[in-house]
This record gives structure tokens, sequence and C-alpha cells, in this order.
């Protein structure tokens, strides 16, 4: 948390402007994480779907701007996932059920830890926002009763 009750207030302006720099960086990597954790989430929905076919089926494959193939399905044994730094494994339809899973899981944890570091942000930006507001409301002056009308 910020110390706002001995510092220069243009000091504290400066913090301010690097504590929004930061929220919307982490905002950005948020964004990012829950795009993957979507992605994750239709390839794991895809997989769920292929248990319930059977080999030699014709099925319809996405090819990008809700445009479709059909194709048909030669094995569901085994999938191809990728295991992170670009390379893909050959797996077992479980085997890479669990690994989406899994992934899934991360990317929810990371979202999660990413929110509570931009809720604390916020605390520290409205910190300093309320005293350096506190510092511009007029004060009365002591012996000096107010102007009544």
């Amino acid at each position: 948390m910020v110390n706002t009750n001995e510092q220069d207030p243009r000091t504290l302006a400066m913090q301010h402007g690097e504590l929004q720099k930061r929220a919307e960086s982490v905002q950005q990597q948020m964004s990012m994480v829950q795009t993957s954790a979507q992605d994750c989430a239709k390839a794991l929905a895809t997989v769920e779907e292929l248990t319930g076919i059977e080999e030699g089926a014709e099925i319809m494959v996405p090819v990008g701007s809700g445009s479709f193939v059909y194709a048909n399905v030669s094995r569901i044994d085994n999938i191809v996932v990728n295991i992170g730094a670009g390379v893909s494994v050959e797996r077992p339809l479980n085997d890479a059920k669990e690994i989406l899973e899994n992934r899934k899981a991360k990317l929810e944890k990371a979202f999660e830890n990413m929110s509570n570091a931009l809720a604390q942000i916020g605390q520290q930006m409205q910190s300093i926002e309320s005293y350096l507001s506190s510092l511009q409301q007029p004060q009365g002056q002591p012996g000096i009763p107010p102007v009544s009308q």
C-alpha cells in the first residue's frame, strides 16, 4: 500500500501514473489469458464431441472465419496436443483431455491472481486520489469564524 501521509503530492501523482500503466498492462494480460482459456474450453468441448463419433464419420471442421470443410474421421484414438514452446505431441484421447483440463485450470488461476492484483492496484490508486483530493479541499483557518449571510 502506498504511504500517502508524508509524501510530496507530485511524487504521489507520479506514482498514480505508474499504477495506472500497471493496471492497463494487467488488464491486457487478463484479456490474453481469458482468450487462451476460452480457446482451451473450445478444444475440450471438441474433444468431448469426438468421443461420441465413430471412425469414418463425416464431420465439419472449422478452418477459421466461420468457415468449415467436410472431413472423414479416420482415427480418434489419439490427438495431437500443443504442450508449449511450439511443441506438440500425440496423446491418447483421455490424456489429451487431462492436458487441456490442467491448462484451463492454470489459466483460470492466473486470471484470478491477475484480478486480485488489479484490485490491489485500484485500491492504491484510490488511496492516492483520496489523499490528493483532501489536499485540494479548502481548510478553515483557526480563530476566524466562517462568514454567515
